[in-house]
């Protein structure tokens, strides 16, 4: 049974990510996580915008323990491990039909322009994320060219994410993120020393 604390951040991540951090009000937390009255919510969190930081928050360290884990495998060879995670983006969006989307680039859309506290944080949210590929990256030097820019390639790697998974959920079409995930595993193994380094397999059309 999760802590009543657990049970208000269940129900603002869901509501969020149906209707958008600004058309989700308090009251529709209160409602969504069966509070008895606003004092509930005001002893955890402080504002409506504290709640959403620690949304954002805890959204990217289950991401980080789901998803981001296996680029931290060492057992798995780097590059391996970055094809992983790949498919990991891939089988988390599958389990919603790809209408989920990614929560932070659904606040970042919302917000970046908006609401600077927002934008701050999902700015250090995708630079955590681009800190453990950028390490991966490094990890992986003996495999790749000498010209592979770590940074950059960390970039357009979270990009080309973050667009697919945006892409799949307007058109609502698996085939849509599949495709561009094999399109960027045989992108990054292009950087190989002799392009040949990880080897793609596509497994669906």
């Amino acid at each position: 049974m999760p802590d009543r604390r657990s049970q208000i951040l269940d129900a603002a991540a869901a509501l969020i990510a149906e209707h958008g951090f600004t058309s989700t009000s308090v009251d529709d937390v209160i409602k969504g996580a069966k509070l008895s009255g606003k004092s509930h919510f005001y002893h955890y969190f402080k504002s409506k915008d504290e709640l959403g930081y620690e949304v954002l928050n805890r959204q990217f360290e289950r991401f980080s323990e789901r998803g981001l884990a296996v680029l931290r495998e060492p057992m798995i060879d780097p590059l391996e491990r970055l094809n992983l995670f790949i498919d990991s983006v891939v089988a988390l969006q599958a389990e919603s039909g790809g209408r989920r989307g990614s929560p932070f680039g659904n606040l970042a859309a919302e917000l970046a322009d908006a609401h600077e506290g927002f934008r701050v944080r999902i700015e250090a949210v995708f630079e955590r994320w681009a800190s453990q590929i950028r390490s991966l990256l490094w990890e992986a030097r003996p495999q790749l060219q000498d010209d592979v820019d770590a940074v950059r390639l960390s970039r357009f790697i979270i990009a080309a994410l973050e667009g697919a998974v945006l892409m799949t959920r307007v058109k609502r079409d698996m085939a849509m993120l599949e495709g561009i995930a094999f399109d960027l595993k045989r992108f990054i193994a292009m950087h190989g020393r002799d392009a040949l380094v990880v080897p793609v397999v596509r497994t669906s059309e």
